[in-house]
């Protein structure tokens, strides 16, 4: 496994999904000193005070997805709704409102917009130069050029309106320091679009593969349930997040289907400055200049990092802290070869700095402690509520074989048959 810590030396290379070479939002900033000076709004607004105020926000938006999801009838896209779910919240916390998907529907196709954006950014990822021309020809690039639009509508009318809560954008803003000046229009605007796609398809896309995995491995699911009824049985009210931290079944379950299918399956891409010095990682050299990625789909599943690397296996997160023994955790079913003597035991490996879904070093994700409120709370919630299936005689091999990397990981469909508990 190479030394991921290297990774923090590499600069952010993200000029040509953005269609330009200027003005960048934050994930595209190459200076490191820039990009950490503009994440300090995103750390106030991101860090664990803010979250507190959040819950609330969260909450409403989760109580949301589930009154809805009582009202269907028969088999649902579950993914789909987990998506207007994501979008809805996403919008609530960068723009304080604006998006109501779950009550009305993607009339305006949001998500085939983004999902359009997403392919293309990630084409031009991989030749920037022709991103920053196309950026340049008007209607060219029309999802990305949509995208950027509909953020600087709903950063204008956020702009206009003031502040009424404190959402994403209050501290984007400095409307948390007074003193302080606004930081430019451009500015707020790109950062706006960053958190509503970056925070909404990121997270759809985790809790969609954290739901699949659950319903192909109905034993997990089971384990999962019982956790989940301990601590919220009939009743309690399972949008508070007061038990989150003791629920560690539920944070393995997560972990596991983040290693399996993490949203940014080959990582976003960064360059070494041509004014640094070659970086040797592991047994590669890397010359000045030269763009790289480390793809955690590919980490993640390399043996010399995880037992069972390609099997969905959540007690191997019980395993490594300690929480349950090695000889009495249950083996992933079906039990992979060459371990079907259930020698596999014998040989457990856990490197947890392999364990890079939300990135390392200064530029990683500031997101991560949203995201994983937001999908325990999710997960929990509905594992609640209902009993799910995966519709009668479906392939569980449909999920991976169809899963497709556009930056952020594109969704294939998981038809679930939901029957409310009580």
């Amino acid at each position: 496994m190479p030394d991921v810590a290297n990774l923090g030396l590499f600069l952010a290379d993200w000029v040509g999904g953005m269609l330009r070479d200027h003005n960048l939002p934050v994930v595209g900033i190459r200076d490191i000193d820039e990009h950490l000076h503009r994440r300090r709004a995103w750390n106030r607004g991101l860090g664990p005070a803010a979250l507190r105020e959040y819950e609330h926000v969260l909450a409403r938006r989760a109580q949301l997805l589930v009154r809805r999801l009582e009202e269907q009838e028969g088999e649902v896209n579950l993914g789909q709704w987990v998506n207007h779910f994501a979008y809805d919240f996403m919008s609530d916390m960068a723009f304080g409102g604006g998006s109501e998907l779950l009550n009305e529907g993607d009339k305006n196709n949001v998500w085939a917009v983004l999902d359009k954006g997403m392919a293309l950014a990630t084409f031009f990822g991989h030749v920037p130069w022709l991103g920053v021309y196309v950026g340049h020809i008007p209607g060219a690039a029309w999802p990305l050029n949509s995208l950027h639009r509909h953020g600087e509508k709903c950063a204008a009318k956020r702009l206009a309106r003031g502040s009424t809560t404190s959402d994403l954008f209050h501290y984007l803003n400095n409307e948390d320091l007074p003193d302080r000046p606004p930081p430019p229009a451009r500015q707020l605007y790109d950062d706006g679009v960053l958190a509503v796609v970056a925070g909404s398809d990121t997270a759809s896309s985790a809790m969609t593969s954290i739901f699949n995995c659950l319903l192909t491995h109905p034993e997990m699911y089971a384990r999962l349930q019982e956790e989940v009824d301990r601590f919220y049985p009939a009743g309690e009210d399972a949008f508070n997040t007061k038990h989150h931290r003791d629920m560690h079944y539920l944070q393995a379950v997560i972990n596991e289907a983040l290693r399996l299918y993490p949203p940014i399956a080959s990582a976003s891409q960064r360059h070494l400055p041509r004014s640094a010095q070659g970086v040797t990682i592991g047994s590669i050299y890397i010359p000045p200049g030269t763009a790289i990625r480390l793809p955690p789909w590919s980490i993640h599943r390399d043996a010399r990092n995880f037992t069972f690397p390609e099997s969905f296996w959540p007690e191997r997160w019980l395993i490594a802290p300690g929480h349950l023994a090695l000889a009495d955790a249950p083996l992933p079913s079906p039990l992979p070869e060459p371990s079907a003597d259930n020698k596999g035991k014998a040989a457990f490996v856990h490197n947890e700095q392999a364990f890079l879904p939300f990135s390392v070093g200064p530029m990683n994700c500031p997101g991560k402690a949203l995201a994983m409120q937001e999908m325990r709370m999710v997960v929990a919630a509905l594992v609640q509520r209902f009993r799910m299936r995966l519709r009668d005689g479906w392939d569980a091999a449909f999920y991976e074989r169809e899963i497709r990397d556009y930056f952020n990981a594109t969704r294939p469909r998981v038809p679930v048959v939901l029957e409310k508990r009580w």
